[in-house]
């Protein structure tokens, strides 16, 4: 047994004082007269005898007290093998799974560990050395604020670095990733591992796995089902889902999926077609795992498709009926032999009545609109002559037909993607329309033929967006417009060429992101700004596409507007998430870690996560086995036994 403050022994001399009073006090005697003490003699004796046993036991007693608080003051210690392993230095996981709430306590897991930290640094600032899972150096009081990028702990890469003497001290929320990734370096005795986990239980927890949209294909509303997969890791019990645009509620969700499960979930949007980009929000209200409640998206929508329609002589009634007065799209109506073709870039759909003075001019105009991808509907005139300009959309063998009678249209193909969604089922005897065809040509891919082969509506070009019908869809033609397929056919061309709504986000882990916007010019420096953060990103722009490289640690989970760092112009905003990989890690309890590490030695595993039970272990490492504790027990008994003896033995 060692003695750690050995100056208390002069305290012994306090031993003196129930000496001198039992040798006084006790020796005093009172006298008291009777007139025949014959008969007291034998009860006199025995009397006396009692006195001085208790007399002695209450001077022993006393004798005890003192000894036993002189000895918990020096405070005794047995050495232990602890000692030769002080603990040196502190591991601090700062990975975002850490901001979940630790078991039985209002703190986050991160601000619990660094309150330890801040104890302990008072306690031992001599001894101990902190870094975090990265390898950086911290102090005690730290801000500390997580490493959103940051999933992993690679110990041995921080042990080589900071030496391998003495124990070492992980503070973590202990996902099976922490322990399963380093089981090498566990596994080696030369190394002496400290692990106190914070939970008893592993707790559950709501994933957030996709989001999408799923709509109308003919988007002829502007409803549209927002689908949210999630998945559940443990038995997180039950939870509601909300959506929120700018902190309004959309809808709500309750789900009380088993444990380890998958689950699908929509919600009604009723888009705003003039508002081109939307920030939501889901948010779940589980109960430990809270750091990632909350799921960042932004929703870009497509706005309104704009819609050209060009032709020679009078207005169009039936095709300005579909699209003018439309929410949906932007409709203008101009004259083809009048018409700046420079203006045709600002258009998503050019639908071209094609007449006798058609020409190579417009020809090549509306090959190079096609060449962008934009889409484009060519509708001959009974007029049109220029059939050999027609090879530059793609049609082979075009040759004009003469005037001959109107010919029945073929039941459409429904197995054919470009009619999903128009019909259910089609009749053999379904009633179609008539058209007299102006022209015949074989290539492309033929949408709607005639009963006798001929093509009616053929889609040709790199990207499949040129479709070219083979007659007059005016009514002296055809009856086409009057047909409950001409109002699916048009519209569906005219989404065709326009991509559909897009939920978009990112995550903190990724180094580059990469989009497109083309409203950015070239030379613009892009800055990140959340609140009174701002950020400017290492960044590449060309012809649209922006590359980003995210700071490593500056970068939290929300939305982030991305302005031009000099004139200060909004652009677009960018939704982050935390790493799915810290959602979907489950925990180490206390019990797996005991029942992991029993046959090694070299792990001490502490059940109590608490900061008495680490500082009692951190002074037993430092100065073996305390006895102090036992010393004060034994001090307090012989009180007791003093006591005991004044009020029983008579």
């Amino acid at each position: 047994m060692n003695i750690t403050n050995p100056n208390a022994f002069w305290l012994l001399f306090l031993l003196i004082i129930p000496i001198l009073i039992h040798l006084f006090q006790f020796r005093r005697y009172k006298k008291l007269k009777f007139s025949n003490v014959a008969f007291l003699k034998a009860i006199n004796q025995e009397q006396k005898n009692t006195r001085k046993l208790k007399h002695l036991l209450i001077l022993f007693s006393r004798l005890l007290f003192i000894f036993f608080f002189v000895m918990c003051i020096a405070k005794p210690f047995w050495p232990s093998d602890a000692s030769t392993a002080e603990v040196n230095l502190i591991i601090l996981d700062k990975s975002a799974s850490n901001l979940s709430l630790a078991e039985g306590k209002a703190n986050s897991v991160l601000e619990e560990n660094m309150n330890l930290i801040n104890r302990l640094q008072d306690q031992f600032p001599e001894n101990l050395q902190i870094i975090d899972e990265s390898g950086n150096a911290l102090q005690a009081y730290d801000n500390i604020e997580i490493n959103a990028r940051s999933s992993e702990m690679v110990l041995d890469r921080l042990l080589e670095k900071h030496g391998n003497t003495g124990r070492v001290l992980i503070l973590s929320d202990f996902q099976k990733q922490v322990i399963d990734r380093n089981k090498e370096v566990f596994s080696d005795t030369t190394r002496q591992f400290v692990i106190m986990p914070p939970y008893k239980e592993s707790p559950g927890n709501i994933i957030w796995d996709s989001v999408w949209i799923s709509g109308n294909e003919l988007n002829t509303t502007l409803d549209e089902s927002l689908i949210l997969q999630l998945n559940t890791k443990g038995n997180p019990g039950q939870v509601n889902i909300s959506l929120q645009e700018n902190n309004t509620l959309i809808g709500n969700r309750q789900i009380n999926d088993t444990e380890n499960s998958s689950d699908t979930i929509g919600f009604w949007l009723n888009s705003n077609i003039n508002q081109r980009e939307e920030q939501l929000t889901f948010t779940s209200d589980d109960a430990i795992v809270t750091f990632d409640n909350t799921f960042y998206f932004k929703k870009e929508n497509t706005g309104k498709i704009k819609v050209l329609l060009l032709e020679e002589t009078q207005k169009d009634q039936n095709i300005r009926s579909l699209f003018e007065d439309n929410d949906v799209f932007d409709f203008e109506n101009e004259n083809i032999n009048n018409y700046s073709f420079q203006r045709l870039d600002d258009f998503d759909v050019a639908i071209v009545k094609m007449g006798e003075n058609f020409n190579s001019f417009k020809a090549d105009a509306l090959q190079a609109y096609a060449g962008m991808g934009k889409t484009l509907v060519l509708i001959p005139e009974s007029d049109f002559n220029a059939t050999e300009l027609l090879a530059r959309f793609g049609l082979n063998n075009v040759r004009k037909l003469q005037q001959n009678a109107k010919v029945k249209l073929q039941n459409p193909d429904i197995q054919n993607p470009f009619f999903r969604n128009i019909f259910k089922k089609t009749e053999r005897n379904m009633d179609m329309p008539e058209a007299q065809a102006v022209m015949n040509w074989q290539s492309g891919q033929s949408l709607l033929s005639f009963i006798n082969g001929y093509p009616f509506l053929s889609r040709t070009g790199k990207a499949q967006n040129i479709y070219t019908f083979s007659a007059s869809i005016g009514l002296e033609n055809s009856n086409f417009a009057r047909h409950g397929l001409f109002l699916p056919v048009f519209y569906k061309i005219a989404f065709s060429g326009k991509s559909e709504n897009t939920v978009t986000y990112h995550f903190l882990n990724e180094e580059i992101i990469s989009f497109t916007n083309n409203d950015i010019p070239a030379a613009t420096v892009l800055k990140l700004e959340k609140d009174n953060q701002q950020l400017i990103p290492d960044q590449r722009l060309q012809g649209g596409k922006i590359s980003l490289i995210l700071p490593e640690q500056e970068i939290m989970a929300g939305f982030y507007a991305l302005k031009d760092a000099k004139t200060d112009t909004m652009y677009t905003y960018l939704a982050f998430n935390y790493p799915k990989a810290e959602s979907e890690n489950s925990f180490y309890t206390a019990s797996d870690l005991e029942e992991l590490f029993s046959g090694s030695k070299n792990v001490k595993v502490l059940e109590e996560y608490d900061v008495s039970t680490l500082e009692n272990f951190l002074l037993e490492s430092k100065n073996g086995f305390p006895l102090w504790k036992y010393f004060l027990i034994l001090a307090l008994l012989s009180l007791l036994a003093e006591v005991l003896i004044i009020r029983l033995i008579k």
